[in-house]
Parts: C-alpha cells; structure tokens; sequence
C-alpha cells in the first residue's frame, strides 16, 4: 500500500435558460425585494430597474439613466441591471491520505452570477428607523463632495434608494466549504484497548469564503429556492461557520 495517496474529483455545472413566450408578450415584473423579471429574450429572474450612474457632486442626488432621452425619469427608464443566473458553478473535492492521518477538503464555487444586495437600501438609506452601516460616514455632505453614497434627507424627493444598479453586486465566490482532518489509530494499539477502529477526527464548514460581495454571504437567496424571485439578499441570516472535534470508535 502506498503511503501516500492523492485523489481528487471535480464538478462544473452550466445552466442556460431563456424566455421564449409570454402572454401579450407582457413581462412579469417587480417580483420580490430584488424587482427581479421574467421577459420575452431575457434569463428567468433578471434584475429590473434603473441604472444608476452614480451621485451628482453638485447636488449629492443619485444620477438615473434617462435611457429614453425624454427629460423625465419614470417607468420607461428602467433596464435589465443583473442577472442572477450564473455563467458556471461547481466544486472540487481533494482526499489526501498519509499514513494514520487523512485530510478530505471541499471547496465550492460560483462564477458570474449578481446578487441584488437589499438590506443595503434600507442600512445605507439615511432615513427611517434601520440602523446604518459605516459606510455612510462618506456620504455627500456639501456641493464638491465625491462620494457613492447620496447625501441625507427624510424626504427624499430625488427616490435615491429606488430599485437601481447601485445595489446590484458581484455574487460570484470561492469557498472552502468543508474541511476534515482525522487520524486512526493504529492496529497495534487497538489490539491493546480492544477495539475493532478508533479515529480522532476535526472538522469544519464554510471555513473561508473569497468574494468581492459587501453583503454577509454570497450564496443567499432571502426566497429560498424559488426560481423567480433569484439571488437577492434582504437581511438574510448567513450560513453558520461551524468547528466540530469528535472521537470515532468500533466496538
């Protein structure tokens, strides 16, 4: 028996999807916190809204695409801003095994998917009563401020927080998501003690997550596995990091 063993396994997935028909050609619209759609050409889901080009230095309000040219920012403006629907997902799976000791490792990944980050229109929302991050502090604050937060006001006459690009984020990430280090005893010793198997093993779950995504976790869906309402984050509870130590005994 070799005293060293590698394996390892890989996965990838690619899904593509597109609308082909619907009634009247009328689309679905303004499903769910993300204002995700459901139109004749488009991926299931996308994100519908206005495109947000970022605040005015002069007057601290959102600038909004007026994608018609019509001088008015309404309904007719809204664009395809996302899409939740990732290019390729997948996972790779490594066993390494050296003598007593093995170390299985599990890591999970999803590329080219956005995710509409909703907490963030009521945390970064300088009005009503929802605590707000830190990045407010940058806020404008007077004519000649650069900054991507719009300045503070209850009225809020511009509708700064509405459903826009400005919330739409990169989804994609790399995590390790399980991870495993055990040892068995020796024969020798289990002789001694009586018994058929021994193992003392540690484990982990969603140890390290890479991702450029400011929420608390990428791989969120505040409706669970509805496939309309997709990849939108509205203070959804992360999943847990977890650290187990156990012993492992054959009678």
């Amino acid at each position: 028996t070799a005293w060293f063993e590698w394996s390892s396994r890989l996965n990838l997935s690619r899904n593509r999807n597109k609308v082909l028909s619907l009634y009247k050609d009328q689309p679905l619209d303004n499903l769910g916190r993300g204002s995700n759609s459901v139109r004749v050409g488009e991926p299931m889901g996308i994100f519908y809204g206005f495109r947000s080009l970022g605040v005015d230095p002069s007057t601290g309000d959102i600038v909004f695409d007026d994608v018609n040219g019509d001088g008015i920012i309404n309904a007719d403006d809204r664009v395809k801003i996302g899409d939740p629907n990732p290019l390729l997902t997948g996972g790779m799976g490594n066993n390494l095994v050296y003598k007593q000791f093995e170390l299985q490792v599990f890591l999970q990944f999803s590329y080219g998917n956005d995710i509409f980050n909703g907490s963030r229109m009521y945390t970064e929302s300088l009005k009503g009563s929802d605590n707000q991050v830190s990045a407010v502090t940058t806020r404008w604050r007077q004519p000649g401020d650069i900054s991507s937060i719009p300045r503070a006001t209850e009225s809020d006459p511009n509708n700064n927080n509405r459903i826009s690009s400005r919330f739409v984020e990169d989804g994609s990430y790399l995590r390790l998501k399980n991870l495993s280090l055990s040892y068995s005893i020796e024969n020798r010793l289990l002789e001694k003690m009586k018994l058929r198997s021994a193992r003392v093993y540690l484990t982990g779950q969603n140890i390290l997550t890479f991702t450029r995504y400011s929420g608390m976790d990428p791989e969120v869906n505040y409706a669970g596995a509805d496939n309309l309402r997709l990849g939108t984050d509205f203070f959804t509870y992360p999943q847990s990091r977890t650290v187990s130590v156990g012993i492992q005994l054959g009678l």
